[in-house]
């Protein structure tokens, strides 16, 4: 049995190793001109980004959205826990990652949710595909991002945008269904369209529902960087890789520590923001 499963793994090695000898004259163009025009520059500004600036925006952005208490906490979170221990800059570049895939997985998520809700065999299909991604271990999705874009930048989006695009899908299958029928008839029969129906009457209504998925994504982009660590990350995840070998346990706690505390601070203020729009539309 052994062998026969070694004989399987082999010609699977192949297959794959042939469609990636095909495919990679069409995506190394690709990969060169988004890795040399967008990423890089992206990653220049995240990293030239003062700490002092974003402190005072996380600040004021926490005191709107939940007063002092919020504000302080979100504040003393980011400068005991990053600026202080020195983690600034690994902490802005975990962040240049984990936002660039943010707006992938949004781009991805959020219409495939909408089309799921719309129908009942998308959703099925969807939702299996959805299990089918949390299921894998994480580590699985370094192997086709290594294979297509080599190790980079661009291989650790691609890595985290399949494991983290999940709750985006889901939850915004989650929101618009979970809007009363009634609503969206009474547009209906106030002569709106089906695209003004979904726009201006059940998004709204579900933008807390789906922010909360987007809180979900953030986190599990966060969790997938110290994996991605292992294919040439320079961020946080990198730092907690480092001190594995020398048994530096302050150095990995503090890392950890800042990937944790970006996660905290994402969830308060979306978290806030999320009660708030409910509070609005009266379904708190």
């Amino acid at each position: 049995m052994l062998l026969v499963d070694n004989k399987s793994a082999l010609e699977l090695d192949k297959s794959i190793k042939l469609v990636t000898y095909f495919l990679i004259d069409y995506i190394k163009p690709g990969r060169d001109w988004v890795t040399v025009w967008l990423l890089i520059p992206l990653r220049n500004f995240y990293q030239g980004m003062p700490w002092a600036i974003i402190l005072a925006f996380i600040s004021v952005i926490g005191l709107r959205l939940g007063g002092v208490k919020l504000a302080g906490l979100v504040a003393g979170l980011f400068f005991f826990i990053i600026v202080l221990p020195g983690n600034w800059g690994f902490a802005t570049t975990t962040f240049y990652y984990v936002s660039t895939a943010l707006v992938v997985c949004v781009l991805i998520g959020v219409p495939l949710g909408v089309w799921a809700s719309r129908s009942d065999i998308v959703a099925k299909i969807t939702l299996t595909i959805c299990d089918t991604l949390q299921t894998f271990p994480s580590f699985i999705y370094l192997l086709p991002a290594i294979m297509l874009f080599k190790v980079g930048e661009l291989a650790i989006i691609f890595a985290i945008v399949p494991y983290a695009t999940v709750p985006a899908i889901r939850y915004t299958y989650l929101g618009l269904k979970l809007v009363p029928e009634v609503t969206g008839e009474a547009a209906k029969m106030s002569g709106a369209t089906a695209f003004q129906n979904l726009w201006k009457v059940q998004l709204p209504i579900a933008i807390p529902e789906i922010m909360l998925g987007i809180n979900q994504t953030i986190m599990m982009a966060l969790a997938m960087t110290a994996i991605t660590a292992l294919i040439g990350g320079t961020d946080l995840g990198q730092e907690i890789y480092r001190a594995l070998p020398t048994s530096d346990a302050g150095r990995g706690v503090m890392a950890g520590l800042g990937i944790a505390t970006l996660g905290i601070i994402a969830d308060r203020l979306i978290g806030a923001w999320a009660d708030q729009k409910k509070q609005q539309l009266g379904i708190a």
